[in-house]
């Protein structure tokens, strides 16, 4: 019984899952004749309005950046405000405009920093700079003591602490010392020191 009743169904579906449309396929599997293509769809949503606005993302295109042309909004999730927030982001812009151009016409030329303190970290020293003496000997005997002073970071104690601060007669010092690559007798300078 229960042999003829699957025989009945098979027979249904059998019968029911016939048609009449012919289909052809090349040895790839690809359909050459017989069935319609359809068009593939995307994997993006289109026309779709999200946050209250009437048109898409992308619909708008200012300043290297798109946006949404109901409102000319830029930021992509954002809630659309429609003609009163473009006149708002005019108004803002506007303001910004002027008070930048307030700051430029309320801004005075700055004060010139120190010319001494300037001109020492230039290559050319000016000729009305005034050097203390004993400044500067004490610091071409702190130069010597960095030339001789170990350069391997690794034996560098932990507290160490250094100090930014540069005075003139600390950069004289360092140009004092320093050899220059152009000097013709450096070469001589480096073998007195040898000796």
């Amino acid at each position: 019984m229960a042999m003829q009743q699957t025989k009945k169904k098979f027979q249904r579906s059998f019968f029911w899952d016939k048609t009449e449309r012919q289909v052809e396929y090349d040895r790839a599997g690809r359909v050459i004749k017989g069935m319609e293509t359809s068009l593939p769809k995307s994997k993006y949503e289109e026309d779709v309005y999200i946050n209250n606005h009437t048109s898409v993302w992308g619909s708008w295109w200012k300043d290297h950046q798109w946006g949404y042309k109901c409102c000319q909004q830029t930021i992509r999730n954002s809630y659309c405000t429609g003609a009163a927030g473009i006149e708002a982001a005019e108004a803002a812009t506007d303001l910004l405009k002027e008070n930048i151009a307030r700051k430029a016409a309320s801004e005075d030329t700055p004060v010139p920093a120190e010319e001494k303190r300037l001109a020492t970290w230039g290559t050319e020293v000016p000729a009305d700079l005034v050097l203390d003496p004993k400044k500067l000997a004490k610091a071409l005997k702190k130069e010597d003591e960095l030339m001789k002073e170990e350069k391997d970071e690794r034996k560098r104690k932990y507290n160490v602490k250094w100090n930014d601060e540069v005075t003139p007669e600390e950069m004289e010092a360092y140009r004092m010392k320093k050899i220059h690559r152009d000097d013709p007798m450096k070469d001589f300078l480096s073998l007195e020191t040898t000796l």
